[in-house]
């Protein structure tokens, strides 16, 4: 009986130190890693994150409250405890699932979001939230994962969006391709930057005519411009940080297992001992 209430009260410190790491990464990924989920329009990657962040929290707590059980011999916090701990094992295993799910829904159809998000909402009508986050996530995408629109040398994608009609190049202007006034063809995020976080050549990157972006099919290397689309480049990066979100949430599930078994046989020792005593 000591001994299980000396490893539950170990375990309980290890499970404390865990579920500090698991709200930190959780926090991590749902603030700074989670912009994707609004250019591809499919929640179950937020949704995973938002079960594994609940459960760090919620784990976070929980160690302290079967510390205080193992401590005072309290039954019911006991008791609490494991249902608890049951509670956020099945949790965190189905945020695993979802998780696996969303990483299995990365295809053709996230392409064709990416798209429509891209013509339609970027960069226009700030008065909707909606396009403000997804105009937000678009230069994020870009900047971070370094890569211009949804496929690789697809600038021209930009030419049939909204953004293009409104802040777009016009055909009509007679301009060279070194005038200032000339509208863009792409946006910044589209933009080369050096390891000082500064534009390589801003002008050359969204207005160059003697080549991309301005002639997309032909013309010389723009070296100020990136070239990786972002559906390629957000492929790996979903699947990359999916897999840590399969593995952390399948992992720590299993790890409460342990301290779901030593609950339960701690309780059922404390019962067995106050049957003894009352029938004494």
């Amino acid at each position: 009986m000591d001994i299980m209430k000396y490893t539950l009260f170990a375990y309980n410190f290890f499970v404390f130190m865990v579920g500090c790491m698991l709200l930190g990464v959780a926090i991590w990924m749902g603030v700074d890693r989670n912009f994707m989920t609004f250019i591809i329009g499919n929640n179950l990657y937020a949704g995973a994150v938002f079960i594994v962040l609940a459960c760090g929290a919620v784990i976070f707590f929980l160690s302290f409250l079967g510390c205080c059980g193992v401590v005072l011999d309290r039954v019911g916090m006991l008791a609490i405890y494991f249902i608890l701990m049951c509670f956020i094992a099945v949790l965190l295993f189905i945020g695993g699932i979802l998780a696996i799910v969303f990483r299995s829904q990365i295809g053709d159809s996230v392409k064709s979001t990416m798209s429509d998000t891209l013509i339609k909402s970027y960069g226009v009508n700030f008065e909707s939230a909606t396009n403000r986050a997804i105009t937000d996530a678009w230069d994020k995408a870009q900047e971070r994962l370094k890569c211009c629109a949804v496929d690789s040398n697809g600038w021209y994608l930009y030419r049939k969006s909204e953004w293009f009609k409104d802040f777009g190049a016009r055909q009509e202007q007679q301009v060279t391709y070194e005038d200032q006034d000339q509208r863009p063809y792409v946006p910044q995020s589209c933009c080369v930057k050096d390891k000082l976080w500064r534009y390589v050549n801003l002008n050359v990157c969204q207005k160059w005519r003697m080549g991309p972006p301005g002639s997309p099919r032909d013309g010389a290397i723009n070296r100020a411009l990136y070239y990786t689309g972002c559906f390629d480049a957000g492929v790996i990066y979903l699947k990359d940080n999916s897999a840590v979100l399969i593995g952390l949430a399948i992992a720590f599930s299993i790890m409460l297992v342990v301290g779901i078994v030593l609950s339960a046989l701690i309780i059922l020792s404390l019962r067995k001992d106050g049957n003894s005593k009352r029938n004494r």
